[in-house]
């Protein structure tokens, strides 16, 4: 099931185990708040990172796969589904703290309000994209283009994050998730390039 390579995967483990341990230093950090407001900015974080780290993993798939053995599709999947829950479980504790379900609702008031909140159509984009990959097969072979919608999800989950993520506001905090940001548009850039070379 694993190949020659699934020793490698340990390497993942690894870099799972190092961001639990950031992000439980940074949430250690700034303790003030109940554990619901832990429990949201932890989530936050891991959700965060669990989907930046789907995009890069369904980028180059033949590659990690070639690197870790077939066992690496299986841990994509899990990287899909655990970016899914924890994006979710973050609005829902927003919602519990809140007391209203209104947490979910994008808003249009302006641009920057649009983009303060931008989790909240973010999170809509990654259920429609994470449906769409469950049911490929049925979509057909444009999947892969609404899939593409956790490219945006991403960016607004980044403007979001870094206009009033709680542990987001430092420089560096700002300058990593820019970073990311922009390491999610050239894996777009060069996916685009992939896929009008096969044409």
């Amino acid at each position: 099931m694993g190949g020659k390579n699934s020793g490698n995967l340990w390497y993942l483990v690894l870099i799972g185990v190092a961001g639990l341990a950031a992000v439980v230093g940074l949430v250690a950090a700034r303790p003030e708040g109940r554990p619901l407001d832990w429990g949201i900015r932890g989530t936050a974080l891991l959700g965060y990172g669990a989907v930046f780290l789907a995009i890069l993993s369904a980028a180059y798939m033949r590659p990690l796969v070639k690197f870790f053995g077939q066992s690496f599709v299986k841990i994509h999947h899990i990287f899909s589904l655990t970016g899914l829950v924890l994006v979710t479980l973050h609005p829902l504790g927003v919602a519990v703290n809140a007391a209203s379900v209104s947490v979910f609702w994008p808003k249009f008031d302006s641009l920057t309000v649009f983009l303060e909140l931008g989790g909240r159509p973010a999170w809509y984009l990654i259920v429609v994209a994470s449906v769409v990959a469950a049911l490929r097969r049925t979509v057909g072979k444009n999947w892969r283009t609404i899939h593409g919608l956790n490219y945006v999800a991403f960016w607004l989950g980044t403007a979001h994050a870094i206009m009033i993520g709680t542990d987001f506001q430092s420089a560096l905090a700002r300058i990593m998730s820019s970073a990311m940001a922009l390491v999610v548009v050239g894996v777009l850039v060069q996916k685009r390039r992939r896929d009008l070379h096969r044409k």
